[in-house]
């Protein structure tokens, strides 16, 4: 009898054994998803208090959670910062790649114009392409300040002083002087005459505005981007502060319904209350922040530099063009500001430089416009706008962290329902309602950084968005606005007859008759535009001409 008594004991000791071990078989599971060991020998945990965690296993739980959460916010943000970088990447290498394509295309340009002269515009040339090679060059992303320390270049200035070094070569063309060369005295009076004599009309001003403002726009994108992948690097690293100071709150939101052998992850009203409370709250005011950078930067991804590059051959084109059809207006001008022509026989063009790479052939500039990759970055990028006021949704969509709804799910002390109110956001305004935050939220004094380097960002993105029709517009209007544009120069007074005098079109000066080809034979010839009102002075001359046949009929028949 005795010994049947010992074997029931022993039984009943035996299911109470397996009783207890049974449901934290269920959370082992949960213990190997988030790699926490059991090592329990000291005791239980005073968090959870649960059979199936001891303190050394409550630690660990309480990291691992902590961990998870961090990186579940990091796969929200990670995702746009290397989606920022790598556009920024991407358009930085086109429009530099493009600049080269352009400066070759250019240069041929100009060598079939200038042909012996040509040489003498691959350095003005470079010199211009080199700017535009600068301002793609951006200071570091994360450094607004600089922009102030090395502000952008200003493209109107190199583009001046690109057709100001031009000029002589133009005039040179225009006389036809073929191996004489200006004197350095006469080619400093033509660079110095250049602002009263304006031989290439509005072109310069013109494109100079189109190209400082566009590559003004590139630079400014460029920054802003990489100044938001830095902002978001810095918004995982509050992040992942504030989550180290609600360990313990995400510890039994989390995991001490496993530590008690409770297969019930929490309840979803309980953990967005939690981590609205404690990760999103730290940096709930970057949410206006950066909804409007990414507005700002939907304003400025557009491909305005491209085509500002792929425009600038065609518009040096126009500029020599005018300058042909309107070369003895020119000629005038130039003579009245530097006299007669001041030359040397020549050996070859002074100041010759070697034809860049690549100009040996005249091309169409191969890289296509990045239109529709800016415009689905843009799209990608819009989907973000609420990045931060979104963050705790995310982190509770994970399984681990809470239940699809509020009943049947671990509510922060046992397996039931959550009734306690949901607070609205993260704001910090909301939290004095969030029954699940004790005190107030402890700011982090770094996101407030963040928060101005993205507000300093949208202002630059701001301060460069086309506010009217964009200037290559403009442009294009201007070139109709009619044969001298607006800034043709000074207004000059010719005397005709004392300038016929000098012999403008003999052999000192290398004159060609009006409507000659320029460049020696090779090539349409540059028709200039009909001048308003000539059919109406041909048609007057015409019946001039008939009224005076009659009179003379009618005195011989007299």
């Amino acid at each position: 009898m005795r010994c049947l008594v010992l074997v029931l004991v022993a039984l009943t000791g035996a299911r109470a054994v397996a009783a207890a071990a049974a449901p934290c078989a269920f959370s082992e599971e949960f213990f190997l998803r988030h790699n926490v060991s059991a090592d329990d020998s000291d005791g239980p945990g005073a968090a959870c208090g649960g059979q199936c965690c001891g303190r050394g296993r409550e630690a660990r739980l309480r990291d691992a959670l902590r961990r998870a959460a961090v990186a579940r916010a990091a796969a929200a943000t990670r995702p746009i910062a290397t989606l920022l970088l790598s556009t920024r990447t991407t358009l930085q290498e086109h429009l530099t790649a493009l600049s080269h394509q352009s400066q070759n295309k250019t240069a041929v340009l100009l060598a079939q114009v200038y042909r012996a002269q040509g040489p003498r515009a691959h350095g003005p040339l470079s010199a211009l392409y080199g700017e535009v090679r600068a301002a793609l060059r951006p200071p570091a992303p994360d450094l607004l300040d600089a922009l102030v320390i090395d502000p952008p270049r200003d493209l109107a200035v190199a583009t001046d002083k690109f057709f100001r070094e031009l000029f002589p070569l133009a005039y040179h063309n225009i006389l036809k002087l073929d191996t004489k060369q200006f004197t350095v005295q006469h080619e400093m009076c033509l660079k110095d005459a250049y602002d009263a004599v304006q031989p290439f009309g509005d072109v310069p001003q013109q494109l100079g505005m189109t190209l400082s403002k566009s590559m003004e726009g590139a630079r400014a994108l460029l920054v802003a981007l990489g100044t938001g992948a830095s902002a978001l690097a810095a918004a995982e690293q509050a992040v992942a502060r504030a989550s180290g100071a609600c360990a313990a709150r995400l510890l039994r939101a989390a995991g001490c319904a496993r530590c008690r052998g409770l297969d019930a992850p929490p309840c979803r009203h309980y953990c967005l209350n939690v981590v609205r409370g404690c990760v999103g709250a730290p940096v709930a005011e970057l949410a206006g922040a950066w909804a409007s950078y990414v507005e700002g930067v939907e304003a400025l991804a557009r491909a305005d530099a491209d085509a500002a590059l792929r425009a600038l051959d065609e518009r040096v084109s126009r500029a020599v063009m005018h300058a042909l059809e309107n070369k003895v207006q020119l000629e005038k001008k130039v003579r009245l500001e530097c006299g007669s022509p001041d030359t040397r026989e020549g050996g070859g063009a002074v100041g010759a430089s070697a034809a860049p790479a690549g100009a040996s052939r005249r091309e169409a500039l191969r890289a296509p416009p990045p239109d529709a990759e800016l415009l689905q970055f843009a799209a990608s990028l819009a989907a973000s706008k609420r990045l931060f006021s979104a963050l705790p949704d995310y982190l509770c969509d994970e399984p681990d962290f809470a239940h699809d709804d509020n009943d049947h799910c671990w509510n922060g002390n046992t397996l039931g329902t959550y009734e306690k109110p949901l607070v609205a956001s993260s704001s910090l305004s909301d939290q004095k309602y969030n029954s699940e935050v004790e005190g107030a939220v402890p700011q982090d004094p770094k996101v407030a950084a963040i928060g101005d380097q993205l507000r300093q960002a949208r202002q630059l993105l701001a301060s460069n968005t086309w506010s009217r029709a964009p200037a290559a517009e403009a442009f294009m209007q201007g070139d109709e606005a009619g044969e001298e544009g607006s800034g043709s120069g000074r207004s000059y007074a010719y005397d005709d007859a004392a300038l016929d005098a000098e012999g403008s079109g003999e052999e000192g000066s290398g004159h060609v008759a009006v409507g000659s080809r320029p460049d020696g034979g090779e090539g349409p010839r540059a028709q200039p535009p009909p001048t308003p009102g000539g059919a109406g002075r041909a048609c007057a001359s015409a019946l001039l001409a008939l009224a005076l046949l009659a009179l003379a009929l009618l005195v011989l028949l007299t």
